[in-house]
């Protein structure tokens, strides 16, 4: 299950990271059950298409960002955690801190919890 989980938060991470907008659907659909739901403080998307408006909405508050996992990828029975980073490239901090809990349907994310640990000040 590990290399499983660590090969399926890559391609969770790279889902985020996909700018091409057929590209990001593909890799959302491989990733993702059908009917998955992600939920942070501040989204609840379910599905594949609210999933991938999300995507493309974070994308939009941070041009030119990139997600990163942030260390080991912890699993055990259907559930995986992990800790991700959204930075600039190069940047020496990064601007926001997750951390996720996903539960698998089959091989896919059918469920993600997202924890906010550092946000940027709005002005």
């Amino acid at each position: 299950m590990t290399t499983h989980a660590h090969a399926l938060a890559e391609r969770y991470i790279a889902s985020w990271n996909e700018t091409d907008a057929l590209r990001r659907r593909s890799l959302i659909e491989d990733v993702y059950a059908e009917h998955a739901r992600y939920t942070d403080p501040m989204v609840d998307a379910k599905g594949w298409e609210a999933i991938d408006a999300t995507v493309s909405a974070v994308q939009a508050m941070f041009p030119g960002h990139r997600f990163a996992l942030a260390g080991v990828v912890d699993a055990h029975h259907d559930t995986l955690r992990f800790q991700w980073h959204l930075a600039s490239p190069g940047a020496a901090e990064p601007l926001v801190i997750g951390f996720d809990v996903a539960s698998l349907q089959e091989g896919r994310i059918g469920q993600v919890f997202g924890f906010l640990d550092k946000v940027p000040q709005m002005a």
